[in-house]
């Protein structure tokens, strides 16, 4: 099972998606979204459910648009 952290950051990856243009999407900064995908800080669920939103990804399992 695939954690948060490395989900985020494949998924943007795979997406085409700089963590810049993400932090932008998600409206935190590009150090904070480096921050989650190294495991260094936690998002809030208001954080993660934007991010999931940006990335399309669905937050209680379940396979993503692009699966």
């Amino acid at each position: 099972m695939t954690d948060y952290k490395t989900l985020i950051r494949e998924t943007r990856v795979k997406k085409g998606i700089s963590q810049g243009t993400l932090a932008k999407l998600v409206e935190v900064s590009q150090p904070f979204i480096a921050e989650i995908e190294s495991g260094r800080k936690k998002p809030s669920l208001d954080v993660l459910i934007r991010i999931c939103g940006a990335l399309e990804i669905p937050m209680f399992g379940g396979k993503s648009k692009d699966e």
